[in-house]
């Protein structure tokens, strides 16, 4: 006979039995019922692992770039163009909303969407909504901000490009670590 301590009650006891963990039934029942709920959280933790892998292999493509696209736009206004003011009109209100606004819009040049020379804030409502971009004034305040190299690099882009899951993933991979350092 060995002594041992119970892992319910941690009183010390003689076993009667070599695999014995516990000092009497009362403490068997508590332990046998320990055991079924830490199996059961464990299940339960993996069919949720499971459920998000599952969920995550069903996202459409366009969910994906949907996501990327929310990250990408949130560190423009956020980080690289918090202190500056709006690109088009040159507003600074702190009350207003700001968006990313893309100088050549996504339908119309859709590899051109994540570029962060095609991207910088704009009030919200008034530019980027009602005035759909802005661009008589977005085009000369982009000048002065990037560059004629750049932007005529953005202007006369007109490659083809079709986006992948694989890319949207890595893109989301990448802003959320860099949000995640600079904030």
């Amino acid at each position: 006979m060995k002594q041992k301590t119970c892992k319910v009650c941690r009183q010390k006891y003689l076993t009667t039995k070599p695999l014995q963990q516990v000092c009497g039934l009362d403490c068997a029942v508590i332990h046998s019922n320990n055991t079924k709920a830490k199996q059961q959280a464990k299940e339960a933790t993996r069919n949720r692992v499971e459920l998000r892998k599952a969920k995550e292999k069903a996202k459409p493509l366009k969910k994906w770039l949907d996501e990327a696209q929310v990250l990408v736009n949130r560190y423009v206004v956020k980080i690289r163009d918090k202190d500056e003011p709006c690109i088009s009109c040159g507003t600074r209100n702190p009350n207003i909303q700001y968006a990313a606004g893309h100088f050549r819009s996504r339908g119309a040049a859709s590899h051109l969407r994540y570029n962060l020379d095609n991207l910088h804030k704009q009030c919200n409502k008034h530019c980027n909504c009602e005035l759909a971009g802005n661009i008589r004034q977005y085009r000369p305040a982009l000048i002065a901000k990037i560059g004629q190299e750049r932007f005529d690099a953005i202007e006369n882009n007109n490659e083809s490009k079709k986006w992948t899951i694989d890319e949207a993933q890595k893109i989301i991979s990448i802003y959320k670590k860099l949000l995640k350092e600079l904030t």
